[in-house]
């Protein structure tokens, strides 16, 4: 049986501070290790492409590198919370679970298309600081790439943010507040910094994805089903990815 969760807003805000801490050590250490193994291999004669200058001269396969560090740490987290967590809500399946995933990622396509129209009207470049580096990557390493953009990153973000930490908001009965806390560091998370943009596009790219963490926790909530918003996360990215490379 699951445990209760904290309801206090001190220990839900260290729970949840923590488990943030928690996968973002992984991630960086993911990075560090694989990208300690690919110089290595460079130097034992194994070309794991050219270096990008910008990252350290880590290799262009930065994005999945990194996306593979956020699935182990999605999963990690998942597998220390899962015995408090509650059974997966009864939510929609099959055809049904298809069709309203598919719906949900249109509907954040078409506002993120929406935003980037708005942004260039008023003279402001909505565009991600992780498209150039996605362009890199797939030149690289589709395959690897594709993967990590449509299953990695959905899984493992999904799990971090909706099934672990807005669960547990929601568990104990501050759903609303976990909506908006996990869409906030959902956004910084993709766009931390203004990247040598001024405030407005960068708020406006961090609004981009402030609507996304809000579909797909409105959605985890709506289904308690966190299969449901990785499915929906996985056709908003390939919908996105489609984007990025025909642009």
């Amino acid at each position: 049986r699951s445990r209760p969760a904290p309801s206090s807003l001190p220990a839900l805000a260290g729970w949840t501070g923590l488990d943030l801490l928690f996968g973002a050590g992984l991630v960086f250490a993911t990075v560090f290790l694989l990208g300690l193994a690919l110089g290595l291999a460079q130097r034992l004669g194994f070309d794991p492409g050219p270096p990008l200058a910008a990252l350290g001269g880590l290799p262009a396969r930065f994005i999945p590198l990194s996306l593979i560090g956020t699935a182990l740490a999605g999963t990690v987290l998942y597998a220390l919370h899962r015995r408090r967590l509650p059974a997966p809500g009864k939510g929609p399946r099959g055809a049904r679970l298809l069709l309203a995933s598919l719906l949900l990622a249109l509907g954040l396509q078409a506002l993120a298309v929406a935003l980037a129209s708005l942004g260039e009207a008023i003279g402001l470049s909505t565009t991600g600081s992780n498209v150039p580096l996605i362009r890199l990557a797939f030149e690289e390493a589709p395959l690897l790439t594709a993967f990590a953009v449509l299953v990695l990153a959905p899984v493992g973000e999904e799990l971090v943010f909706r099934r672990v930490l807005l669960e547990r908001f929601a568990r104990a009965g501050r759903g609303l507040l976990g909506l908006l806390v996990t869409a906030c560091v959902f956004a910084l998370v993709h766009e931390p910094l203004p990247a040598g943009r001024g405030l407005p596009a960068w708020g406006l790219t961090l609004g981009t994805y402030l609507l996304m963490g809000l579909g797909f926790g409105l959605f985890y909530l709506r289904t308690r089903r966190v299969d449901a918003a990785i499915l929906a996360h996985a056709l908003l990215n390939a919908l996105g990815l489609a984007l990025v490379l025909a642009a």
